[in-house]
């Protein structure tokens, strides 16, 4: 724990917290401390209370009192981030966003939307989309992840392969610093070379620089037509050559996911249809826009890629509830998968598209080297795969092994620890497996400049023998 940081709340100052966040803008329940403790990694830290701010002047208040303290805090969306980075390590406070959830804006004349960190992701889609608009980052977890998460691991989804990241959306934002200062950066103007780009800095900071309070995102116009269909094959292989095919060829997929036997078996069987596909792979493929007639083209053009690259199988999806259907079983491929072990390492490597195939089909070859049961899907039009390592233990060495060894690989063939879910505490031992010692220490200045105390969110991102520590 870093110097002068305790992660105990005197009683005095959890009065003090009371006096304006009111009785049930604070918890030290037991029942609320285990709730607020742990995330989607299955992980538990126990704080020691949790606070519930209903405007940004609330967040910079409990950020003073805090500085003066020297009390941990730990900003938290809804607790489905993957890799803990929303978790309490040190003690200290959650401070939980979920009441700032209103958007107070949708400008349609400047295609924006200004909403509140608390506010479900499927939520604020809906709205804009009731206006004509629409905000494309689309994780799986949309339905239950907040806007600020999202903001905070810089989000992909579905639709990364022909709209971008979370990070490409971001036109403004209000945050409070470690000291309570409130900031404003960036602007609805869609260009700037204003100084430096302190805006990008917060998104993908995973909540350890600022607490983001409020956010304008940019919009494009919804695209009302689409065309999905779901693609077989007999071998990975055949399945990663239509990849680089589609994506080489004239045609920019809406989306482009990958899915492999295991995953579709899983899946299959937790929504009861059986066998989803009876192959080895499969690809989900949409195309999307605003002529009926072009985008049913562009479709086409995709499945004859399919099925020159060996697809036996070509699904179209006709129907709006046919194609809500096909993507009902890409959004529960992941917790359809603790029925073949209690523990799930999900990893989310992402390498350069052309890699795609060969990496793919190494992933599983360490699983088989190193005894772990390895189940694979993913963003394939951006080089994004989730690598599942299952296991019937938290702390398997063998599976400890897979993952450093998946690591090395990713990296070796120009890819990344991480394409969507950030590094939080999961991987931070494997964080100087990407990044030299000199690039590690320049993100640690960066970090000391925004928090001097380290109390927002210690313990993540970077290696260290003790969490807390930066």
């Amino acid at each position: 724990m870093a110097c002068g940081v305790s992660p105990v709340i005197k009683k005095e100052v959890e009065e003090e917290l009371r006096s304006f966040l009111g009785a049930e803008g604070i918890s030290t329940d037991e029942m609320d401390l285990v709730t607020y403790g742990y995330d989607a990694t299955r992980k538990s830290y126990s704080p020691c209370a949790v606070v519930w701010p209903v405007e940004t002047a609330q967040v910079a208040r409990i950020f003073r009192i805090a500085s003066r303290e020297g009390i941990p805090v730990y900003p938290r969306g809804s607790g489905s981030g993957m890799t803990g980075g929303a978790l309490p390590v040190s003690g200290g406070t959650v401070l939980a966003l979920e009441r700032m959830n209103r958007i107070l804006d949708i400008d349609t004349a400047n295609r924006t939307v200004t909403a509140q960190p608390g506010i479900f992701l499927g939520d604020l889609k809906k709205a804009v989309q009731e206006k004509g608009l629409f905000y494309p980052p689309d994780p799986s977890s949309a339905k239950v992840a907040s806007v600020g998460g999202t903001l905070a691991e810089s989000s992909g989804g579905l639709n990364c392969v022909k709209y971008g990241t979370t990070k490409d959306y971001v036109q403004a934002v209000e945050a409070v610093l470690p000291d309570g200062e409130i900031i404003r950066l960036g602007s609805k103007s869609r260009k700037s070379v204003s100084g430096y780009n302190l805006l990008q800095l917060l998104i993908g900071s995973e909540g350890t620089l600022a607490v983001i309070t409020e956010a304008t995102l940019r919009l494009v116009p919804y695209p009302e037509h689409r065309c999905t269909f779901l693609s077989g094959f007999g071998c990975i292989k055949d399945a990663g050559k239509a990849v680089l095919d589609i994506l080489n060829g004239p045609v920019v997929p809406s989306a482009l996911e990958f899915m492999d036997r295991m995953s579709l078996e899983c899946v299959g069987a937790y929504m009861g249809r059986g066998q989803i596909a009876p192959c080895e792979a499969v690809l989900l493929v949409e195309a999307d826009g605003f002529e009926p007639d072009a985008v049913l083209r562009d479709a086409e053009t995709m499945e004859e890629i399919c099925r020159r690259d060996g697809a036996e199988t070509v699904q179209p999806a006709t129907e709006p509830e046919d194609r809500e259907s096909l993507w009902e079983i890409r959004r529960n491929l992941s917790p359809s998968m603790y029925q073949k072990a209690p523990f799930k390492f999900n990893e989310d490597i992402s390498v350069p598209v052309a890699e795609f195939p060969a990496v793919l089909q190494e992933v599983y070859q360490i699983g088989a080297k190193h005894g772990v049961l390895v189940i694979c899907f993913g963003h394939a039009g951006d080089g994004n795969i989730h690598v599942n390592f299952m296991s019937h233990t938290e702390s398997d060495p063998a599976v400890h092994r897979a993952i450093e060894e998946t690591f090395r690989l990713a990296i070796a063939r120009g890819g990344t620890l991480s394409g969507e879910h950030g590094i939080g505490i999961t991987k931070s031992e494997f964080l100087p497996l990407e990044w030299g010692e000199r690039e590690i220490e320049l993100m640690r200045n960066i970090k000391r400049v925004f928090d001097p105390q380290n109390i927002l969110n210690p313990g993540k991102i970077f290696p260290g023998k003790e969490r807390g520590t930066t």
